[in-house]
């Protein structure tokens, strides 16, 4: 359950992350840059904290770093796939 919870956490995190980038693609209007940075960072941090309390500290921070690194290249593209699919 904490291992859903971390991953979650971590994902949203992301989410927040490349929402907040001038470059997004998912939203047609930018949204204010600052609240979703430190949503961002709370909700990355929470997940670190999950994913320490899941597995071993040091585990758990390298698990936090990949899942992270996934999110952030495969939100790009599902942004570029979802505009290629509309014919934009």
């Amino acid at each position: 359950m904490v291992v859903i919870l971390a991953l979650t956490l971590t994902i949203c995190g992301c989410a927040c992350f490349y929402l907040a980038s001038p470059n997004q693609k998912w939203l047609s209007l930018v949204p204010p840059r600052r609240p979703l940075l430190a949503a961002a960072s709370l909700l990355l941090g929470a997940g670190l904290v999950s994913w320490i309390a899941a597995l071993r500290p040091l585990a758990g921070f390298f698990v936090t770093l990949h899942v992270a690194m996934v999110c952030l290249f495969v939100f790009p593209y599902s942004a570029a796939l979802r505009s290629f699919g509309r014919g934009n």
